[in-house]
Order: C-alpha cells, then structure tokens, then sequence
C-alpha cells in the first residue's frame, strides 16, 4: 500500500476521481452579516460524498458561523447551498419551511457544549428526537439509540445521566444522538474544543471510525493532526473568507499563503 493510502490509526484516505463531478455538497457565493460584521464573505466549496474536510484557521474567521450556515442555524444572506439534491437560494428571498426541514434532515451537527438534556438518561437522550423528528415508535427509536451508543462504546452509559458521564462521554452521546438521525452529512464544530488531550482522544477516534466508514463531514478544528492524516481537504478561512484549500499535503507542508503559514506556524509551534 502506497504513502497516499495510508492514514493515522489504519484509516486509509479516499482517493478523489477528478474525471466525474462527484459533488455532495456545494456552496457558492454564501455570506453572512451579523449587524456591520460580515461573518461569512462570498464562500464556495464543493464535498464529495464520503469526503472529510477539516476548516481551520484563526478565532474569529468565521469559521463556526459558516458551518452553522450549512444546516440553517444561522440563515445565509446571499448564495446557494446543496446538499444532495436539496438546493436553496438565499438571494430569492427567505426559504420555505419546508426546504429548510428537508435540507436539516441531511444532517448531523455536534457543537463545542454537549446541549443534552440534563434529566434525561443517556439512551432518552438519544431516542427522544428520533421520535419527535422521525416519529420512531419508543421501541425502535430505543432500539436505534442502543446501536448508536454502542457504535460510540457507551452501550454500558445507557442509563446514565450527564452528570455520570465525563465530557468526552457526553460529546460521544451526543454524536450518537446526531448519528442516531439518519444524516448523509455530520458538521462538528470544535468538538473537542475544552476537553482535555486524553479525554479528547476519544473523540477524534469515534470521528476516525466515522471517517473510515464513508462518512462525508465537514470538521471545524483546531486539531492539526486530525486535519493532516483523516482529511480529504483542508481548508482555511481568515476573515470570513477562504484564503486556501488544498490536500493536507499541500497546506500543512507548503502552505502559499502568507496567512495560512502564519497560522500554522503559530499552532505548530506551541
């Protein structure tokens, strides 16, 4: 097996077929003002299917706010957005409620703070909004949550509450709850983002599995190594703007960018 194929922990890197357009996920021209500030400024980008992609780069780039674009928490000013074969123009006017429920089925988001429901167990947690969402019957959303948590090797944490669990086991209760909703695409943003290193690990283990298993995500980070060896792309955003992209070859290693060097000097570095 070649030097291309090999990733870390055994999980091999998909190899891109530039000779059809395999595009899961496209943006263009999407941008975003809060106020006077302009979050997001004119991004495109194109993800195919099984694809991982990590965004890095400095606080305040926008980089949260543009992953949060991608499943209509924060609800683009201009630019069009597929996912799939779901497609939303937001230079059109606001989009229907249905076209954003449509499009928010396709994914999965797990954010920096676990947002679980504190009096809830673990396995409720994870079967609730099966129910109210896909309107699984208790029995099958339970049944559902059970293989999801035992995909993330919490099947033991099941009736347990949040405050059993440490926080890696609550960010991992939370990708099964995101996992447990049938998406075609998971967002993360930071999710490791305040854990410490170890408890941090497990994480990015369950994200490698995903990875491995044809998942297509798209990772705000600021793990660079989860960036160098899983990634399909990186990509850097300073600014509200993509300033490079390229393979994680290509930007960890010869980065063209004057920015991009800076930062990855500065997180390299410590």
């Amino acid at each position: 097996m070649s030097n291309s194929q090999l990733s870390l922990h055994g999980i091999a890197r998909k190899e891109e077929d530039s000779s059809m357009d395999t595009s899961f996920v496209s943006v263009a021209g999407l941008s975003k003002c809060f106020g006077e500030h302009k979050a997001v400024n004119d991004v495109g980008m194109s993800v195919a299917k099984g694809e991982v992609v990590s965004i890095i780069g400095p606080s305040g780039a926008g980089k949260s706010s543009f992953i949060r674009c991608l499943n209509l928490l924060e609800v683009p000013d201009q630019g069009t957005l597929r996912i799939g074969t779901e497609q939303i123009r937001f230079d059109e006017g606001s989009p229907n409620r249905a076209a954003v429920r449509s499009l928010r089925q396709k994914t999965g988001m797990v954010f920096q703070s676990f947002n679980l429901f504190p009096h809830f167990t673990a396995l409720k947690n994870v079967a609730l909004p099966q129910m109210r969402v896909h309107k699984r019957s208790r029995q099958e959303a339970e049944s559902r949550a059970m293989e999801e948590l035992r995909r993330v090797g919490l099947e033991s944490k099941a009736n347990a509450y949040p405050s059993q669990c440490s926080g890696g086991q609550q960010q991992r209760i939370a990708i099964a709850r995101a996992l447990a909703m049938d998406p075609e695409l998971m967002l993360f943003d930071e999710p490791t983002s305040g854990l410490d290193p170890e408890i941090g690990a497990e994480i990015l283990q369950v994200m490698r599995q995903l990875a491995n298993d044809d998942m297509t995500m798209l990772v705000v980070t600021h793990e660079m190594e989860f960036a160098r060896h899983v990634s399909n792309q990186v990509v850097v955003m300073v600014d509200g703007s993509i300033i490079e992209k390229g393979t994680p070859e290509q930007i960890m290693t010869a980065p063209s960018h004057e920015r991009t060097q800076k930062f990855l000097s500065a997180v390299l570095g410590r």
